[in-house]
């Protein structure tokens, strides 16, 4: 079955079956459902209504709803065969609750408001909600079948202080998600991880849009993420990712040396710590992985990142 991950802003519906999933906290997520043909999709907001202006469309709820609604009836739904999903809301801290900030607090209240209200304008029944507490929430809609799969997030990762990090990590071990294009590279790389007892790598992706759906699957403490990749580069995902879901980040390139322009670029986006993959000698043995990369494995694991 096809599988897709969406961000805050973005929006899916599909005449195939798909697993459409995504992550949330203060946003809400809107899910539709074709009963009659067994067609869905979700969106994904972070504001209830387009006051300001300041962010992309599809972030704000009336916006993005309505827009889902559009798309279903283009594609052949009508409307009195859809029924609604609504899920988000969460009073959380953190990457997960960023917009609070922003937005004068209480935002995800606003966003369950919204929500209901505009079911309520386009007669869409809503039968199911899992909406408001203190929790994030990861969804995953099934939308031949309407079946929503939903795991709680409890307050962990970046929402501790460092020391509370220090302690997670005497549990258990630190969790690496590796993204290169190349095979050769990953392997290299895990097995250098593999040199320690105390780090472990969560997955392996060779492009940004595999390191979505793992980063969703195995909730990973670092990324090793390359800058050359295809689909989109290391860098516009990094500073994508640290917009939505903030994770401590060390960049492994060959284009990242010291002095250059996208070392500078990559650290402004939010990478923790830059290596070079030459400086690295990944081809050539244990030993410079051992001493270099798993210092600044363990060393982002600590770092509690903030939205940029």
């Amino acid at each position: 079955m096809n599988r897709v991950f969406i961000l805050p802003g973005e929006a899916k519906y599909s005449r195939r079956p798909t697993i459409i999933s995504t992550l949330l906290g203060s946003c809400v997520s809107v899910c539709l459902h074709d009963k009659k043909n067994k067609w869905g999709g979700l969106n994904h907001f972070m504001l209830p209504y387009r006051e300001s202006g300041k962010l992309a469309p599809g972030k704000y709820g009336d916006f993005a709803i309505t827009s889902l609604i559009e798309v279903a009836q283009r594609v052949g739904t009508l409307k009195q065969d859809l029924v609604a999903s609504l899920f988000g809301g969460g009073a959380v801290t953190g990457h997960l609750g960023s917009m609070e900030s922003v937005s004068g607090g209480n935002v995800g209240e606003r966003n369950i408001a919204a929500a209901r209200e505009i079911m309520r304008f386009h007669k869409i029944p809503i039968v199911r909600e899992d909406l408001g507490g203190f929790n994030g929430r990861k969804i995953a809609m099934n939308t031949e079948t309407n079946e929503i799969e939903l795991k709680q997030i409890q307050r962990s990762g970046g929402n501790v202080e460092k020391t509370e990090l220090r302690s997670t990590f005497k549990s258990r071990k630190i969790k690496v998600l590796i993204i290169d294009d190349s095979a050769t590279v990953r392997r290299l790389l895990r097995a250098g991880i593999q040199l320690s007892d105390d780090i472990e790598v969560c997955g392996e992706a060779e492009d940004v849009y595999k390191a979505r759906e793992l980063i969703l699957e195995t909730d990973p403490d670092v990324l090793c993420l390359d800058i050359i990749m295809p689909k989109m580069n290391g860098n516009v995902f990094l500073e994508k990712i640290m917009q939505y879901k903030p994770i401590p980040t060390v960049i492994v390139s060959t284009i990242a040396k010291r002095g250059s322009e996208m070392r500078k670029k990559v650290m402004d986006a939010g990478a923790v710590d830059v290596l070079d993959k030459e400086e690295l000698k990944i081809y050539k043995g244990d030993d410079v992985l051992r001493t270099v990369l798993l210092p600044k494995l363990r060393n982002a694991a600590e770092t509690v990142v903030t939205k940029r």
